[in-house]
């Protein structure tokens, strides 16, 4: 038994020392693993050089080693794999997109081919760089981007020039490659005049299609510089007046000032539209240089039936702007249909000038002033006008802190009296206009001094079986009030009292007469000249007959445009206003008209992006104007003008694709 124990005790110890001395010295387990990474990374950079080596040996040009050799620094493996799939343009795009580039090879590699194949020149990979941002934006966008991909990948060599030296431009580009390549080459050695050109189509609205964007092409076609000159006096306003009546402008040529021009025609668009339709624009031309040669632009260009009225009337329409201003012919147009009254309204403003006008607004519509003026025509202005200020000097004398005697017994008796055009207005009717000859007699005489005048004036008024009228009894009154005074003198026996009761008489009803005539003649020329407070006020009794809403937003524009010194003067400053206000408000300016002349306009609202998979939003600032425009267009890279255009043209692309 002791034998067998100790035989398997030295088996056992001859196997440990034969194991012992059979192994070899080595490396712990963590580095035997280390050792291993080491020789794969070993294997794999030889294999690495070895592609690389393949890869030079493909490219002899030295510049384009140097390119594949710069890219192969930069992305490595992903380059690699690019360059074996996709060659040189395949890299040439992943140096143009960066990371796009590898997000499109890896996610969608159709279209990574698509614009790899574009790729034929340094003007192509320049064009995707600059929009490489917003391709960025767009990478959760499938149909904007694969529209986006399509259209750049039809353009042609030469455009795709145009289009890498002025990014911006690349919506408009692809709009309309022809009308807007030709544009810029034209405008090409003028830097100042090509950016002014490219802002003037950025402010044109590519989501309704290309159709508006073809028409400012056109007008830049037949009017360049008049465009562009119109453009930089009133903004895209001015423009769309050229693409309205270019030919006009064109035919009148230097005689006169564009500025005096453009508002001439803003102002009397319709008029002219009119007859541009049947006599043509030579014909709109001889009556615009009429209105130069007579000096009426300020006139003409201060109403839109300005025009009209010195056609229809000829001399005698001048007149009646002449004398009265812009405010006649919106006066005989609007108010004043028939035309017997239209023309007794035209020759009562050329005689009477501001006075008719401010008793023709006021009473246009009274059935019996009209029926004096058809029979009577310009003779019935003086009169109305002398007795109508009569409440308006009221209002004024009570709110007048501090009254001379005269004006206080004028309140008194034009109080009494109550005498205002209406009246007169009824005498002429009923008694004709001899009768108010007599009434309103524009010197004071001086038998009206005498004693018992008014008395017995009213006695004889009251005899020839005509109707007194209140102001002859208010006078009446107060003359029997100075025969009270007399006979209250007289009972007091004192003589001489009787002789200062005359005197006094003479002079307060003299102070008093001249008061309210002085003051109501204030009045109507504060009315007309728009130069005081009360002249509102006038206005607006007459407007407030013509119903509340109406006449209060009538008496606020006009109100607000004559305290600015007429239309004619606030539009011809409108240039120095368009360089200060922000580029919403500019193109609001200009809508109207760029609607008759069949130009949408861009509206600047802000532009929904994603960064990062993060939506955002991107707005223009505020105070931005059109000078803004301008510098984007021809800057080396695409900013936010650039990035609203093309969503604007991918828009309409979206609509024709989904389209019948």
């Amino acid at each position: 038994m002791k034998r067998m124990l100790a035989a398997v005790v030295l088996l056992t110890a001859l196997g440990v020392i034969s194991k012992l001395a059979l192994k070899e010295p080595g490396l712990k387990r963590g580095e035997r693993d280390r050792a291993a990474a080491a020789a794969d990374s070993l294997r794999s950079a030889a294999d690495e050089r070895t592609v690389e080596r393949a890869i030079f040996e493909r490219y002899r040009d030295p510049a384009d080693r140097s390119f594949v050799t710069s890219m192969l620094e930069k992305y490595r493996r992903t380059a690699v794999n690019i360059e074996r799939t996709d060659g040189i343009r395949g890299l040439k795009l992943l140096a143009a997109l960066d990371i796009e580039a590898i997000y499109l090879y890896e996610k969608h590699p159709r279209e990574f081919c698509r614009l790899r194949d574009c790729l034929t020149d340094r003007a192509a990979a320049d064009l995707l760089l600059n929009w490489r941002e917003y391709f960025g934006m767009k990478r959760a966008d499938e149909t904007d981007r694969r529209l986006l991909i399509a259209e750049i990948a039809r353009l042609g060599a030469g455009t795709r020039r145009i289009a890498s030296k002025y990014p911006s431009a690349l919506p408009l580009i692809l709009a309309d490659p022809a009308g807007v390549c030709d544009l810029i080459e034209h405008w090409s050695a003028e830097p100042a005049e090509l950016a002014d050109a490219l802002a003037v189509l950025c402010l044109i609205s590519l989501e309704p299609g290309s159709t508006d964007l073809r028409s400012a092409i056109r007008t830049f076609e037949h009017h360049g510089p008049l465009a562009l000159a119109a453009f930089r006096l009133r903004g895209i306003e001015g423009f769309a007046l050229v693409s309205l009546y270019g030919d006009v402008l064109e035919s009148l040529g230097d005689s006169a000032p564009l500025d005096e021009a453009l508002v001439l025609l803003r102002v009397n668009s319709d008029y002219v539209d009119e007859v541009m339709h049947t006599a043509g624009a030579e014909a709109v031309a001889r009556m615009l240089g009429r209105v130069l040669s007579a000096g009426l632009v300020a006139e003409v260009g201060g109403s839109a039936n300005a025009l009209r009225l010195t056609v229809d009337y000829g001399a005698t329409g001048e007149r009646a702007l002449m004398s009265a201003g812009a405010d006649a012919a919106d006066i005989v147009y609007q108010d004043f249909a028939d035309p017997t009254l239209r023309k007794q309204a035209v020759a009562a403003l050329a005689e009477h000038g501001a006075e008719a006008l401010a008793i023709l607004d006021k009473y246009a519509a009274d059935p019996d002033f009209r029926e004096i003026l058809r029979g009577y025509g310009p003779l019935i202005i003086p009169p109305i006008a002398r007795s109508d200020p009569a409440p308006e000097t009221l209002a004024f004398l009570r709110a007048k802190p501090n009254r001379s005697f005269g004006e206080s017994l004028a309140q008194a008796a034009l109080a009494i009296g109550g005498e205002n055009g209406q009246a007169t207005i009824r005498t002429i009717k009923s008694d004709g206009i001899d009768r108010v000859a007599e009434l309103e007699k524009s010197d004071v005489q001086f038998q009206e001094f005498l004693p018992l005048y008014d008395l017995i004036h009213l006695a004889a008024v009251t005899a020839r079986g005509n109707a007194p009228t209140t102001g002859e009894v208010s006078w009446a009154l107060v003359d029997a009030g100075f025969v009270i005074a007399d006979v209250l003198s007289l009972a007091a026996i004192q003589p001489e009292g009787v002789v200062a009761a005359e005197a006094a008489r003479s002079e307060l009803k003299a102070a008093a007469r001249e008061a309210a005539k002085t003051i109501g003649k204030d009045a109507i020329e504060a009315s007309v000249k728009g130069a005081a407070e009360e002249s509102a006020q006038i206005a607006g009794k007459s407007l407030m007959r013509r119903g509340a809403e109406t006449s209060t937003e009538r008496l606020a524009k006009w109100w607000s445009v004559r305290s600015a010194g007429g239309v004619y003067k606030l539009l011809h400053r409108l240039p120095e206003a368009i360089g200060k206000m922000g580029l919403d408000d500019a193109v609001k300016l200009g809508e109207p008209l760029c609607r008759k002349a069949g130009l949408r306009l861009t509206a600047w609202t802000p532009i929904r992006v994603f960064v990062a998979g993060v939506e955002s939003s991107r707005a223009i600032p505020v105070r931005r104007g059109l000078k803004y425009v301008s510098a984007q267009c021809v800057q080396a890279s695409v900013g936010l003008i650039g990035f609203k255009k093309m969503e604007e043209y991918l828009a309409s692309r979206r609509a024709d694709s989904h389209g019948p």
